[in-house]
């Protein structure tokens, strides 16, 4: 094979509800999507989440990434092996890159995909898992009366695994986390998502201690990679600290090890698919816990590539995050779309795209905007 053409596109579609929380506010998707094409006409798409709170990048650097290593990419990835390779040698530049690189990666293993004719599980010798994938309900900053609408549906809608993010205003956080005292019993668990609200670990500790203690961990609270300041707020509180923006290369992981750590992994932010791999491998070696993430807007292309990594997992995850498709996009990129049904579940045995060459999505291209 060889990569005769890499384009770069953006898909800004609106949410159908603005999700708010301490790093940001937003009201549409803003995703980086990559379109390779073969010099046997086969082409590939892929998916990156730029955001600049958690990686530093944006839609402009992402453009800048593809363009500086675009000739590089087309004169030496020829196959997996190639690919892997270029991984290596350019690590220290997708480290920088992550999003970016992960729309390529994942375009150009659509396109070998398809040009072998495997899924991404069986070109990258995974097998294909059987089971249900059960996923987490995100609950937004968003003002009481949204938010208890929110948690009313999600309830009836069958979902066990809660996320909340906090907002830093105690009486409205605590109020929040009320709603859901009298549910742990029925076999619900929280967790609280602070998006690097404190710059203190005694503060955080004050301030969670004055909530209702319904949660089992709680993500980024400090400032990323403030590793001595979440041990003292696990061990003081007997939570699990979940990391997130504090774990984006694997030499984060030097400064973890054990129970009381969970690694929110999300494909985009650690650079695709094979280092999201690596990670998850690397993880399980130093006994964490492991979240599939997601960011908010990612489609069904994006979705795509987490359940790559969780079929790396055997469906062995802590949770599960994203797969929200048109439940919260006002449309998908692809014709087929990947999101969780009525009962919050995905059935992996159902999704005939994992069958497919590549990733099995058709993407519409004419909804991507160029750049």
């Amino acid at each position: 094979m060889q990569l005769a053409k890499l384009v770069g596109f953006t898909f800004p579609v609106p949410f159908k509800v603005v999700f708010r929380h301490a790093s940001a506010s937003r009201r549409r998707a803003e995703n980086f999507v990559v379109c390779v094409t073969t010099d046997s006409g086969v082409v590939g798409f892929g998916e990156g989440c730029p955001r600049s709170y958690v990686t530093g990048e944006s839609i402009e650097s992402c453009t800048r990434f593809l363009l500086n290593h675009q000739s590089s990419l087309e004169n030496l990835v020829v196959d997996l092996r190639t690919l892997k390779q270029w991984i290596e040698t350019n690590k220290h530049e997708i480290d920088a890159n992550p999003s970016a690189f992960c729309a390529i990666e994942m375009a150009i293993l659509d396109a070998l995909g398809k040009e072998e004719s495997k899924a991404i599980e069986a070109l990258l010798g995974l097998p294909h898992e059987s089971g249900v994938v059960h996923y987490t309900a995100v609950l937004g900053d968003a003002p009481y009366a949204a938010y208890w609408w929110m948690s009313r549906l999600y309830i009836r809608n069958g979902f066990s695994d809660i996320k909340i993010k906090l907002s830093g205003d105690s009486l409205r956080d605590r109020r929040k986390l009320q709603l859901w005292q009298r549910r742990i019993t029925d076999g619900l668990r929280v967790r609280l998502d602070a998006n690097n609200l404190w710059t203190n670990w005694e503060e955080c500790i004050e301030y969670l201690r004055l909530l209702p203690q319904v949660f089992w961990g709680i993500e980024e609270p400090l400032q990323p990679r403030d590793y001595f300041g979440m041990q003292q707020i696990g061990s003081r509180l007997g939570i699990k600290l979940i990391l997130d923006e504090s774990c984006t290369r694997v030499e984060d992981l030097d400064n973890v090890c054990g129970i009381s750590w969970v690694l929110n992994l999300r494909v985009s932010k650690v650079g695709g698919i094979l280092r999201a791999i690596e990670l998850a491998h690397l993880a399980q070696q130093n006994d964490l816990g492991i979240i599939v993430g997601a960011h908010v807007g990612e489609t069904s292309l994006l979705t795509r590539g987490t359940l790559v990594v969780l079929q790396f997992l055997r469906n062995r995850q802590v949770a599960v995050e994203g797969a929200f498709g048109r439940h919260l996009l006002s449309a998908d990129l692809s014709d087929e779309v990947i999101e969780f049904d009525a009962n919050a579940n995905i059935d992996l045995d159902s999704l005939y795209v994992l069958r497919n060459p590549g990733s099995g999505l058709h993407v519409d291209k004419s909804k991507l905007q160029s750049l």
